[in-house]
């Protein structure tokens, strides 16, 4: 063993000395830098549905490039996207959060095909006659629109697997019936956007313990499902979701469909979420957003009912909807400008941020966002507006979104 002298020990000590100090120091600024994170007076969630569905909103891919530039300069802690379909779609949107908002959570698209070429020419032949007939020439949203009117009977004779990819084809890019049929006579995807669930969680805090529910076994037309994450401020954790479930289609609910209509299968998404929310919170508050695709008639406000009884499965739970409390319609025929060119009829209120177990200084502030017509021009590959046509004025998204704002302890 090898004498250690004084002076070498002496060494040894101020070194470990040295070292703690800096340890002491550096674990002392990171605390002080989690604690300026984590302490805030006010928090602010944001539920939006960006409307980016091709083929069934209007002005899709124009609208991308205004909702950049909305996104890029929000000020909300937390903001729930619904309706972000495409990869190109989550690409540009992610890239205008991430100034703000270091934490994104998305998960990726997850498609059902079928084991063998979903349709046979038999099987689609009279829905194509009928298609050619009805609609003939007809391209994107005016196809997508066109069908369910003119052909619904052929439609809906279609064997289920078949009925399936049909309705998932819509959302192929400028959609043909020749893009549909080639579409569907090889293995096709039970669901539009490739199995995309559409959802966008941002925020300026950490997105800790981040978890999936996930609906494909139970989605039809559309894969659903809900993103949870928690956020720790003030010392106090906090449930945030992130949701779309199942809408009220114009078309039949298909036979392949396990839960008998569009609302029971919205009902069942809305009673699953609730039980999961609860069992991740315990005590802890609860702030779920989304478009839930369900309104509650207010008079007061100009609201119609959509699925009410759905979005009152939240308020026996005990949870809140100050945004129902507050605000006007979100979905609004009268007064958004994609809608009206539809010529659309009711004013619903589905987008809520329903909130539990908050202990507030002061009553939660609810405000309707992103409801300022924006100017659109066309882009490269516009389809819908042509550049001798644009610029023109429209709504960024055929919903408004809605903001809490509430004061913590």
């Amino acid at each position: 063993m090898t004498p250690i002298n004084n002076t070498t020990l002496l060494h040894t000590v101020l070194a470990v000395a040295a070292l703690a100090i800096l340890t002491a120091c550096s674990d002392g600024g990171n605390n002080n830098k989690k604690d300026q994170a984590v302490r805030t007076d006010t928090l602010s969630i944001t539920s939006y549905n960006v409307g980016l569905a091709l083929n069934f909103v209007a002005y899709t891919e124009e609208r991308l490039v205004a909702n950049e530039a909305l996104l890029a300069d929000s000020d909300s802690d937390v903001i729930c996207l619904q309706e972000v379909w495409l990869d190109e779609q989550v690409e540009a949107l992610t890239k205008a959060l991430e100034g703000n908002y270091p934490e994104i959570y998305t998960v990726p698209a997850e498609q059902i095909l079928s084991e063998a070429a979903a349709c046979n020419n038999e099987d689609i032949g009279e829905f194509t006659q009928c298609v050619n007939t009805q609609c003939p020439g007809l391209r994107g949203a005016e196809l997508v629109s066109c069908v369910p009117t003119q052909c619904s009977d052929s439609l809906f004779q279609l064997p289920p697997v078949c009925l399936d990819a049909v309705i998932g084809s819509v959302g192929i890019p400028d959609v043909t019936v020749d893009a549909v049929i080639e579409a569907v006579t090889q293995p096709a995807g039970k669901f539009a956007f490739g199995g995309a669930l559409g959802l966008i969680l941002a925020s300026k805090y950490p997105l800790e313990a981040r978890e999936f529910q996930d609906f494909i076994d139970d989605s039809t037309s559309n894969h659903r499902g809900a993103l949870y994450a928690e956020i720790n401020l003030n010392d106090q954790a906090h449930v945030v979701g992130c949701t779309h479930p199942t809408a009220n289609l114009s078309i039949d609910y298909p036979a392949s469909g396990k839960h008998a209509s569009w609302e029971g299968e919205n009902r069942f998404m809305q009673q699953q979420m609730i039980a999961f929310a609860n069992a991740k919170a315990g005590e802890n508050p609860i702030l779920f957003a989304g478009d839930f695709n369900c309104s509650i008639a207010n008079a007061s406000n100009g609201i119609d009912a959509d699925f009410a009884e759905n979005c009152e499965l939240w308020l026996q739970d005990g949870f809140a909807d100050p945004a129902a409390e507050q605000l006007p319609c979100t979905f609004c025929s009268e007064e958004n400008l994609i809608l009206q060119a539809d010529g659309g009829s009711g004013n619903y209120l589905l987008d809520h941020i329903f909130v539990k177990n908050l202990v507030t200084t002061s009553p939660i502030v609810a405000d309707r966002v992103f409801d300022d017509p924006v100017s659109i021009e066309a882009t490269i590959h516009s389809t819908e507006l042509l550049p001798e046509d644009s610029p023109i004025m429209v709504h960024p998204s055929d919903h408004f979104g809605v903001e809490l704002e509430l004061a913590l302890p």
